[in-house]
Parts: C-alpha cells; structure tokens; sequence
C-alpha cells in the first residue's frame, strides 16, 4: 500500500482551522519545557484521598480495590481523533525502579491489583521487559490491568509470555478501525494483521486472561464497505471477553475536528454532538441511521450476546470478577436499562448458572484490603498541620456525572483523582505548612452544585482548580456557570486534556481566568507562589504574561477574529486521502 503523507496535510489544515479561530483577546505564554526526568517528582500520596470510598465503584479496569500506577506521561503517537498528545506531546517515562517501588511499595501493604493507566504501556519494550522482570524477581503474586490500551502490532510472543506470567490479567488492545486507509487517515498506522495474530495467541494460549478490544464505527469519510471491514474483523475473533465498537465522538480541539469540517460535516452539527454517548448515533457519523442501526444489531446480536461466546468467557470472567464487579461492569458495557446485573445479562442470553463451568463469582474477601486508610498514613508521610495563614487551594475533578433524579447522565465508572492526587503531593512537597489544600471528586464528594457551593463557601479556597476531560466539557462549564451565579469570585484555574486541546476555545467562557496547557505541577507552583508573594492576591495579567505554560483572557486587547487561512492553502493531497476507497 503506497503511503498517503496524511501527516502533513492534517498539519496544514490545523494550522488552517487554529489560525482562523484565534483571537486577539487570548494571551497564551511560551510553552513550559516538559519534564523529561519523571523521577522528579514524588511518589503520589495515596493518603490525601478516601480510597475506602472509591473501592465501592468499579474503575476502568472494571474492578473494585484497584491501584492505578502512571508510569509514562504523552504519548508518542499523534492520532488525529485524540486530546492526549496535545496535553504532553513528548513522551516521557519514569525508570522502571522509580515506578516498580511505588507498586512493591503499595503490594507490602496489601494491594493486589494495579491498573495501569498509561497511553501505551508497552511502547518501550525495554521499560516493559525491566519491569515484568523485576515483579517475577521479587515473587510479587498480582494481578496486572492495562484499560487505556496496549498498542497490538508492538507485542510479540515473548513479551506476551512475560507479561502473562508477570501477572497481567486485563489486557485491553485498540484496533479501531480495520480498514488499512482509515488507519492511515487517523495516522494510528496500526498492523492489523499482527495486532490479529496476537489477539488469536492469546486467546488460544491464555484462556484465563480478561480480553478487550476498541473498535470505532463512522470516522468521516469512513465507508459503509470499511465499516463492515471493522466489524467482520471483531466478528473473526471468537473469544473476546469485552469488545468495543463506540460511534465516533468528534472532540473540539482535535484534529478530527479539522478533518471533519474539511469533510463538509458542519461545525454546528459537530457542537450539538457533544454530550452524546459513544452508543448513540451522532449527526456527524458519515452513515444514515439505518445503517448505523443495522451494524449495532450484527454486532450486539451476533458476537456480544453469542451464546457460545458467553458460555465459554463467563466462567473466566467470575474467576476474575465479584459479583459485584460483574454487576457494575456489564451495567457499564450495556447502554440499557434492561441488564443492571449480571443475572440480567445471563436471563437475555437464555443461559442458567448451572451450564457454567462455575456458579460463584470471586469472593471480594480475596481482593480487599482491610484498615487500607490506616496502612495509606503509615505508608506516607503526613505533612504537618497547615499555618493558620496559609493559602488555601481547592482542586475539583469534574470526570464523573452526578446521580440523581435530577440528571440522567448515566453512571459509568470510577477512577480516583490521581492527577490532581500528582499535583498536591508536588505542591505540598514544595510548600509544606504554607498550603492548604483540598481534593474534591464529583459524585463522590459531591453529588450535586449545591453541594459544591457549600464545600466552596465552607473551605474559602484563595485559588480553585478544575481538571477537565473532552467527554465532560457540557458538565465542566455548567459547574463553573453555577459558582459564579452564586457570587463565587475566587480564580479559577482549568487543566488537563480538554484546557490543553482547546485552550482558546475554553478562555471564551469568561468565567475562567486562566487555562494551563500541558503538566501542570511547575506551573501551579509558579502560580501559588506570586500569590502568596502578593499577599494572597492573584497574579494580574502582567504577571500572568511572565508565567510559561497558560493561557488567559487578555482583558487589555479588543476582541475581534483574525482570518488570514488565504496565506496558508489548504494541501493538494487533501483530497486524494479523504477519498472513499478501500485500500487492500
């Protein structure tokens, strides 16, 4: 196959759409040089959150009573429908030592299971092997989850071995789309046909291990004859445990946006589509409804709730899983109301427990960890008691919905604010007693904004912090809208992956005051320490201008939209990538 420079052409047209969108009025500061020494910083505090709290709730791993361990930061590949690479665009990595403490650290107190929550764990095989060597060296008996995905052409036979035996138990692999040009056009550039080997090894080799795999359904241009590529591709695979095929969810920022609008799909059609779920069939997919509606139905009817699929996966799912998990998990997996439970999901298959291999999922007595609070505390050390004057610094993740009667966004999973876990460890480090600070996670620690305005109005933060991913941008603005209603005028700054994407786009709600782009832990510290250098008064925007890595509203500058896309052609090549044909 003659390869497209897709890369370039995105590149132009991106730089087309930023140029045409920015404004005068946004002031963004010199990137902040990116950490490449991860060692640097310290070992998050696992005790500044209720982890007791969160162990009710599944995580991304689909299990309760789990660690998530970060040991890279970026990514290395630069897929055009994510945020990721955007928010590091380096891919940096702790030493294997540094990362392989912090698990035998939290195993010695009783964690069994880790998550790993890095984009592409296994992209350095060296770090991997290291690493895999190290926990069969030391005899460490845990249980290992990769759910943001592992890239499958880079795993061998070897590797897979090792990591097995290692411990890996939950692997989640991303194909994405099967098509050979849709792989092109989305720069993933992904070898199915290993990617298809090794899922076949594992499955074959390996009943016992947990098995996922992402697919996604209505890229732009995408044909019908491609889709049917991708689904014929999960189709030929028998035994996976959780297959994926999500409708494409274009993100403000990315550059599938660009690719999208380039496509002719318009910008208002790509806005209304924002707080729709992965299942629902968006306005931007490239297919009528009806066809969308007919690969859901092979695909749900034919492999998800296959018969002979479940009766041969199910056992080594209740092997792996609780009764609990298996609930939250396949309640997740089902976007209906009919299958609430794991007897829900065996009552719409026709299966009894009796034609199971086992009847009884895994007893959570194997997998909890008790007096895990007290153990936390004694693993870290506490920091004294904060100064009666010392800055107070309120940092919210906002990545999970609410439930109540009063919101019908559905409950997925859970995960702990292990980034702005990150950042507090950092600060606290750096400031001792001279900060206090606070970490809030929505649904868990609030339930609703009242709840949020009370716990503002009660800790009286001089900075607030809010972490925003793309999927909840609805939910972040809202949030921050209802504080501001209520009179609250502290700074509020924003982060992660949605700030960092669509930075400028953020900064037009004017109840942010500054964004900050990339790793966050060195610049917070910038900003808290001009704040407390002012006599708690918040930097004002000449000071702001000094600070590398952020973005605010220039409130000096008049506001007006710069166009000067005629200086920059769109490429000639645009078209011969976007073209509908499937390449073979």
């Amino acid at each position: 196959m003659e390869r497209n420079q897709s890369s370039v052409d995105f590149e132009v047209v991106h730089q087309r759409r930023t140029l045409k969108q920015n404004l005068v009025a946004i002031h963004k500061t010199p990137p902040r040089i990116q950490t490449k020494r991860l060692d640097i910083f310290p070992i998050t505090n696992r005790s500044l959150i209720n982890y007791e709290r969160y162990h009710q709730y599944i995580g991304h791993a689909g299990v309760k009573y789990s660690m998530a361990i970060q040991a890279t930061r970026g990514c290395p590949y630069k897929c055009f429908y994510c945020d990721i690479y955007k928010t590091s665009p380096n891919h940096n990595r702790r030493s294997v030592t540094h990362f392989f403490n912090e698990v035998k650290m939290l195993a010695d107190i009783g964690v069994k299971r880790f998550e790993f929550i890095d984009d592409i764990f296994n992209v350095n095989k060296k770090s991997c092997t290291e690493f895999f060597e190290l926990v069969l060296k030391h005899n460490l008996k845990l249980h290992f989850f990769f759910p943001t995905g592992l890239k499958g052409d880079l795993l061998d036979k070897d590797m897979i071995d090792l990591m097995i035996e290692g411990g890996s138990i939950g692997l989640n692999l991303s194909l994405e789309h099967a098509a050979p040009r849709m792989q092109e056009v989305m720069r993933k550039r992904l070898d199915v046909d290993i990617l298809h080997e090794n899922l076949d090894y594992i499955t074959e080799k390996y009943p016992h291990v947990i098995l996922t795999l992402n697919a996604m359904h209505g890229f732009p241009t995408e044909t019908e004859e491609e889709a049917m590529l991708t689904l014929n591709y999960i189709r030929s695979i028998k035994w996976l445990d959780f297959p994926y095929l999500h409708n494409v969810r274009i993100f403000p920022g990315t550059e599938i946006e660009v690719f999208a609008i380039e496509a002719g799909i318009p910008k208002e059609l790509i806005e209304e589509s924002q707080d729709m779920s992965y299942h629902e069939s968006a306005p931007t997919l490239p297919f009528s409804k009806e066809f969308t509606r007919k690969v859901r139905l092979m695909f749900t009817r034919d492999y998800v709730l296959n018969k002979e699929r479940l009766l041969k996966r199910l056992p080594h799912q209740m092997e792996v899983f609780s009764e609990s998990e298996l609930n939250q998990r396949y309640n997740a997996y089902f976007p209906t109301d009919k299958i609430q439970t794991f007897n829900d999901l065996l009552k719409l298959a026709g299966i009894k427990r009796a034609e199971l291999r086992i009847t009884e999922a895994l007893d959570e007595n194997k997998v909890n960890i008790p007096e895990l609070a007290t153990k936390l505390k004694a693993a870290f050390p506490q920091k004294a008691t904060a100064r009666p004057d010392a800055l107070r610094l309120l940092l919210c993740d906002l990545s999970s919905y609410f439930v109540n009667e009063g919101d019908n966004r559905e409950y997925n999973v859970l995960e702990p604010p292990l980034g702005l876990m990150a950042l507090q460890t950092y600060v606290d480090k750096m400031f001792k007693d001279r900060v206090h600070g606070k970490l809030l996670k929505s649904f868990i620690d609030f339930n609703t904004y009242e709840e949020l305005l009370a716990i503002v109005n009660e800790f009286d933060p001089h900075i607030i912090g809010f972490r925003a991913m793309t999927f909840y941008s609805g939910f972040f603005h809202e949030a921050i809208a209802y504080l501001r209603k209520q009179g609250i005028e502290q700074p509020i700054l924003v982060g992660g992956p949605y700030p960092t994407a669509s930075y400028a786009d953020i900064l037009k709600d004017r109840n942010i005051d500054v964004a900050v782009i990339a790793e966050g832990e060195i610049t917070l510290t910038d900003i808290i320490q001009r704040t407390i250098n002012n006599n708690y008064r918040f930097p004002d925007q000449q000071e702001l201008a000094e600070i590398p890595g952020i973005a605010f509203y220039d409130d000096n500058a008049e506001e007006q939209m710069v166009d000067v896309t005629a200086a920059i052609p769109i490429s000639e090549n645009f078209d011969k990538i976007v073209k509908h044909k499937v390449v073979s």
